[in-house]
């Protein structure tokens, strides 16, 4: 069997577990948070579900079609839209590592600018929502302008050729480097930050300390995501030593990228709190008559010994 077939087979069906994780995460959202657009909280993590939905969306329709031309290879893609759906995984990926730049921001503002609560709002973080799409399909023009997406008969897609050195380094420098930058300055002045300011409110220190534990986290999910990238790396750093561009180069480094964001997106699931509290949330629904009626027995109870307390000090007074 062809390799591409069976790296394409994978790579769809990662895809399509991303898809399924992200719109089980934004179900249970939107069903279980009832005042979702006024917990920031709850709209960062919607916000980057969507981002992950959206971006497997498009993943799924690029590698349909290089799954299509490995089973069809006198078929040919070579056209317009072949460059817009390249662009367009650009702009998902940028999208999701923005995602977690505002989340950063978030904790950043909840510890070292508590007091300014305009930089918490809602209304804050949409506008903030609103500027991350922006960006993320401004920056990835920066390669589909200059007509850096090449046409790659042997893989069936467009994409950024590894020949192609300029075109290469700048996605990575605009795209993942600024954003991944700015998540490590952010937890770097929190940390900074926290180890200044000795005297603080026990309540403020912990949820700091929790804030602390959910960027440390999110820095950790960042660089495993960024490490599963590391054979593109390797292998491009083959090429610019060597001139050698090793067998099979776009199909390792798309399964690198699939791969590191179905990773990311497992990860993020099982290390977020809130993600957590909603599957506790569903989980105290499965059975709501014994919950009620336990807990009307507790109540009864209680108010039972309250009541006889009462008359036995009404007694002796």
């Amino acid at each position: 069997m062809n390799i591409g077939i069976i790296i394409n087979s994978i790579a769809v069906l990662l895809i399509s577990l991303i898809f399924i994780i992200s719109i089980f995460i934004l179900i249970l959202i939107i069903f279980r948070i009832r005042s979702l657009f006024s917990n920031v909280t709850y709209l960062l993590i919607f916000n980057t579900y969507i981002s992950t939905c959206l971006t497997s969306i498009i993943l799924f329709i690029m590698y349909t079609y290089s799954l299509y031309g490995d089973l069809n290879p006198s078929i040919s893609f070579d056209n317009v839209w072949c460059k817009i759906r390249a662009y367009l995984v650009f702009v998902g990926y940028c999208m999701f590592f923005n995602t977690f730049v505002l989340q950063a921001m978030f904790r950043l503002f909840r510890i070292a600018f508590y007091r300014r609560k305009s930089l918490q709002s809602r209304e804050f973080f949409i506008i903030a929502f609103i500027i991350q799409w922006i960006l993320s399909f401004i920056l990835p023009l920066s390669s589909l302008l200059p007509n850096d997406y090449e046409y790659l008969p042997l893989y069936f897609t467009c994409w950024i050729s590894f020949q192609n050195i300029r075109a290469t380094l700048t996605p990575i420098i605009l795209i993942y480097g600024s954003s991944i930058s700015a998540i490590f300055f952010i937890y770097v002045y929190i940390i900074r930050y926290i180890r200044r300011t000795n005297r603080i409110q026990q309540v403020r220190q912990r949820s700091n300390e929790r804030d602390l534990l959910v960027l440390k986290r999110i820095v950790i999910l960042i660089l495993v995501t960024v490490s599963i990238g590391l054979p593109s790396v390797f292998i491009f750093l083959v090429y610019v030593i060597g001139h050698y561009l090793i067998p099979y180069t776009h199909h390792i480094e798309g399964i690198c990228l699939i791969t590191g964001l179905f990773t990311a997106t497992i990860c993020f699931t099982i290390i977020s709190p809130q993600i957590k509290k909603l599957f506790r949330h569903n989980q105290q629904q499965i059975y709501p008559i014994e919950l009620i009626g336990n807990n009307q027995d507790h109540r009864t109870r209680t108010f039972q010994q309250l009541t006889h307390q009462h008359q036995q000090r009404s007694i002796l007074t």
